[in-house]
């Protein structure tokens, strides 16, 4: 009898490990998951505006400037603009520096609660996509996924409020395909069916 409890004991055992087995490697392959759509994310947002217009080169000097005299990297001094414009509470210039730098925007090092100001101050001007961004990133650096989608949604409504229903759509469409099981899904759904009767009637 001792034996039959000691071996039913095993089995629950065995059974108990397998599924903490089970339950790490589903939690690894969920984190694969979200980061492979971080990335998707990131690109489709960067195709969703065109990029940002490149000075021309330069003509090669005859000699190159001393080490001192070389231009910072744009992207840091960018960021270092951004911080110090929000500081400053000029968040129109914090929004200009990021736009200077629009096409590199993924090299921006900000802390999310500057990504988060960024992103107000685009919002203010009416830069829908890039205040998305910005905001996205600030809220999924901080490991919060539900602000993340909590953003991406009032942004949205922004710009459909806006008359920019096909910025609003792009946006539901992002939130969709990155967040499938989002809390806010069935709102989006019913938004974006608002915001294509807008596009087919423009």
């Amino acid at each position: 009898m001792q034996t039959v409890i000691v071996l039913a004991a095993l089995a629950i055992l065995a059974g108990v490990v397998a599924w903490v087995v089970n339950v790490v490697r589903k939690y690894n392959e969920r984190k694969v998951v979200e980061r492979e759509r971080e990335a998707q994310f990131l690109a489709e947002m960067l195709r969703a505006k065109p990029q940002a217009v490149r000075p021309a080169a330069p003509a090669p000097a005859a000699a190159a400037p001393p080490a001192a005299a070389l231009p910072a990297d744009p992207v840091t001094a960018a960021g270092d603009a951004i911080r110090a414009a929000l500081a400053a509470g000029r968040g129109a210039d914090a929004a200009k520096a990021f736009l200077a730098v629009l096409a590199e925007r993924t090299r921006l090092t900000l802390e999310p609660a500057i990504w988060e100001g960024l992103g107000r101050a685009l919002l203010a001007q009416g830069t829908y996509l890039e205040a998305a961004w910005a905001l996205h990133a600030g809220a999924a650096l901080a490991g919060d996924a539900a602000g993340a989608q909590k953003r991406l949604v009032e942004v949205a409504v922004r710009a459909g409020d806006a008359g920019q229903a096909q910025n609003a759509l792009k946006l539901y469409a992002t939130l969709l395909a990155k967040y499938p099981q989002s809390q806010y899904a069935d709102f989006v759904r019913a938004n974006m069916k608002e915001q294509e009767k807008k596009v087919l009637k423009a």
